[in-house]
């Protein structure tokens, strides 16, 4: 029974160092940021209360929709307070479905453009301001990103071959889990 337990124990705390070995990156946030099991205030273990009123009673927790990830975003970005406010009216509109761009429908939600449909929040992307296309330093090639959904409206000498990126940042950056409720 005691060497049960041991290798359990072992086995634990092996997968927690992998874990954190994974999620670790360039960025000053870990895991518990934004995902607390003691704490948790919406599903997936969120750490924050998510900004919203479109609550589930049976639960009384926010569902993972494309309008929860919204919320869990704005949760700490909303533009009244909290890290790099976010302004919705003056940025990419997100909850909506979009009707004249193509959009990868990988990048969707229920059909729905999300905030996680550019940003990747996992620490390890290091990619600017988290998006899920490199850009360079500072967003110099943003192009490149804009050119995933507007290929039409992108100057074709400044972005290129380079437009044919993959809709993927680094193959060591934690995916974005597209779990159906």
């Amino acid at each position: 029974m005691r060497k049960l337990v041991f290798l359990i124990c072992l086995l634990a705390l092996i997968a927690l160092g992998a874990a954190t070995a994974f999620a670790e990156g360039p960025h000053d946030m870990d895991c518990m940021d934004c995902h607390h099991t003691h704490y948790a205030k919406a599903d997936y273990a969120i750490g924050v209360t998510p900004k919203t009123d479109l609550e589930n009673p049976a639960r009384s927790r926010m569902a993972m929709t494309s309008a929860g990830i919204d919320a869990t975003c704005l949760g700490c970005h909303n533009e009244d307070e909290g890290i790099m406010p976010v302004n919705l009216s003056t940025t990419h509109p997100t909850g909506v479905k979009p009707t004249y761009t193509p959009v990868p429908s990988e990048l969707l939600w229920e059909g729905k453009f999300t905030c996680v449909s550019c940003h990747n929040p996992h620490p390890s992307n290091a990619n600017y301001k988290y998006l899920i296309v490199p850009t360079g330093d500072e967003g110099g090639d943003m192009g490149v990103f804009c050119a995933k959904c507007h290929p039409d409206q992108s100057d074709k000498m400044t972005v290129g071959a380079s437009a044919q990126t993959a809709i993927t940042s680094d193959p060591n950056v934690a995916p974005i889990v597209r779990v159906q409720p």
